[in-house]
């Protein structure tokens, strides 16, 4: 199986309704030359929800607030490995003095792009989660400031309907079940710790998945944490 990836992507819009897009730099490994939305492996070491705050304040000199909005899966073309892409609806809080510092900046050049001409121009990842992040905007979906990916699991979080029953895209608590267990486990393999799971089998078993099919995601769920840990493990040519 090839390794994993998590990347997290920054969609910041100005206000005429653009999208800001960076371009890469010529001699990157990963999507040498193209435009993308801000965005950044997530190291092992860091929390997903803390990616995208980390490359604003960085690269950008901005403090931000980033709320969660959505997730795609798929092989990433330029390495080969099974890729999580993570989108965050950015918020700018203030601008930060000073230069970067321990970061080397990938990016060459920044643009306001019109929604459509930038869906034409990312990677089909990227284009997915955008062209996502705006219908949602457009249907009337509140991106809470404290939005994170624990957020989908919490079914006593308050949210605001905007005339509608439930959020669009909302995860069933059968699914919900389904993917903090497998999420768990991941990470459990991914950082060689043993986990508690009594308390996620049992719920997803409520809720009406039979043990075959747990047998059958917590396999799945296991190779990707023991790829992703083998992916971070540091080797003596390994490059950022």
């Amino acid at each position: 199986m090839p390794d994993s990836l998590i990347i997290g992507y920054g969609v910041a819009l100005d206000d005429a309704g653009r999208v800001l897009l960076l371009r890469r730099r010529a001699h990157e490994e990963l999507w040498p030359g193209s435009w993308w939305l801000p965005g950044d492996v997530t190291p092992l070491s860091e929390e997903p929800d803390d990616t995208v705050p980390r490359l604003f304040r960085h690269l950008l000199r901005q403090q931000i607030r980033a709320a969660y909005a959505h997730t795609v899966y798929g092989p990433d073309p330029s390495s080969g490995r099974h890729t999580i892409h993570n989108a965050y609806l950015v918020t700018v809080e203030s601008a930060l003095d000073g230069a970067p510092q321990d970061e080397r900046n990938p990016f060459d050049a920044m643009e306001w792009w019109a929604i459509d001409t930038a869906l034409a121009e990312l990677p089909d990842q990227q284009a997915e989660l955008l062209g996502t992040v705006v219908e949602r905007l457009q249907e009337g979906w509140r991106f809470e400031d404290d939005t994170s990916l624990d957020a989908l699991f919490d079914e006593t979080a308050p949210f605001d309907p905007a005339g509608l029953s439930e959020p669009p895209g909302a995860l069933s608590p059968r699914d919900a079940a389904l993917i903090r267990l497998a999420s768990r486990i991941a990470a459990s393999h991914a950082i060689g710790r043993d986990a508690d799971l009594d308390a996620d089998l049992q719920d997803a078993r409520s809720q009406g998945w039979s043990a075959a099919e747990l047998e059958q995601i917590a396999a799945l769920a296991s190779e990707l944490g023991r790829a992703a840990s083998l992916d971070c493990a540091p080797t003596s040519d390994s490059k950022r």
